[in-house]
């Protein structure tokens, strides 16, 4: 799922074509490397197809590891080192910069990797493309150049990024915003996709076509909804609505009122309706809908059950009525959604759903 919404500016990627490009990937301090260089191999593999598929261009594509700390050697999560060709004060910007994920603890990562800050504004200032996967939107964000553009970003951490950064347009289900100069990715192996994407505006649409097809990546790949967990949001202090959360996923065939939860909470319907969104982030009827699907996605997944049945399950007489509001919440309809992540007619679990 690619949102485009160019904003008019030309690409530095495709002003470079005939001179060759210079891609720089970044590598962040105590971040996964799998995304930096996932892209760098991708790139330099679909480079090689491209020699045979007829028509495609022939680019010249350098592509670099650049450590975003003074060493060049950069110790990723988990221990794993990686040696890069050079660090941020070593090379000016390149014609496309990329931006890996930081890892959970986003705000923390974000602080130990604020050199790469000044560096994505001088280089987009000089015309580079920039790049994001997953959470490295943030760094993006802190450096201004999302500022009233639409993004993508993890659907986990989307919350956070709207309360740091209101003046960002994050589109929630996109797996890549492509604004043109910009580019922003949802989840983590999202880059996947995102490489994709540049190699069609590098390489043409057949040799991105041949690189998905050679590589196993799904271009109809379903929008975040469908992957996402429900946070159930009870990190908070007010033991009123906490009993009310426990009451909504209790009664999920039997949706307990607004008066009813009001009463529970010991509170007005408006005191409890002000206290609910403060604590959670959502109405409680928000709420209540995000855990029926919730559950309803769980039933899809591991029985067989009509849908009509799981609908009537978790509280919907009406499976036209449940059947939108799955996919509003979703993006996919309860049978999509079954056959993706259903078990398949085999024991195994996860190993039948793969075989």
């Amino acid at each position: 799922m690619v949102n485009r919404s160019s904003l008019g500016y030309e690409s530095a990627m495709v002003r470079s074509r005939r001179r060759g490009l210079k891609v720089q990937i970044l590598m962040l301090a105590d971040c996964t490397p799998l995304p930096s260089v996932g892209i760098a191999d991708l790139l330099r593999k679909a480079v090689e197809l491209s020699f045979g598929v007829p028509g495609a261009p022939g680019i010249p594509i350098e592509i670099r590891l650049i450590a975003a700390g003074e060493s060049r050697a950069v110790r990723g999560a988990g221990g794993i080192e990686i040696t890069c060709d050079a660090t941020l004060a070593e090379v000016t910007p390149g014609d496309l910069v990329v931006v890996s994920a930081l890892d959970p603890d986003v705000l923390a990562h974000l602080e130990m990797n604020k050199a790469v800050v000044p560096f994505l504004k001088r280089a987009h200032a000089g015309g580079s493309d920039v790049a994001s996967v997953c959470t490295g939107a943030f760094l993006l964000a802190e450096a201004g150049l999302l500022d009233g553009r639409e993004a993508a970003t993890h659907w986990a951490f989307q919350g956070l990024m709207a309360e740091r950064y209101p003046s960002v347009k994050i589109v929630p289900e996109a797996i890549v915003v492509d604004s043109g100069r910009i580019i922003t990715t949802g989840g983590a192996t999202s880059f996947l996709n995102m490489t994709l994407v540049l190699v069609e505006r590098l390489l043409g649409e057949e040799v991105a076509r041949a690189c998905s097809k050679m590589f196993l990546i799904d271009v109809n790949k379903p929008p975040q909804g469908a992957y996402a967990i429900l946070a159930p949001q009870k990190q908070h202090s007010d033991e009123g609505i906490l009993r009310v959360q426990n009451l909504i996923e209790q009664k999920l065939s039997g949706a307990p009122s607004v008066e009813e939860m009001a009463r529970a909470a010991h509170a007005s319907v408006r005191t409890f309706a002000r206290r609910f969104r403060k604590a959670t982030g959502s109405s409680p009827r928000e709420y209540q809908q995000r855990v029926r699907v919730e559950a309803a996605k769980r039933a899809l997944e591991s029985g067989e059950e009509s849908v009509a049945s799981v609908a009537t399950r978790v509280g919907y007489g009406d499976p036209v009525a449940f059947r939108k509001l799955f996919v509003r919440l979703v993006g996919l309809t309860p049978s999509e959604y079954r056959a993706r992540y259903g078990r398949v007619q085999a024991p195994g679990g996860v190993a039948a759903v793969l075989a």
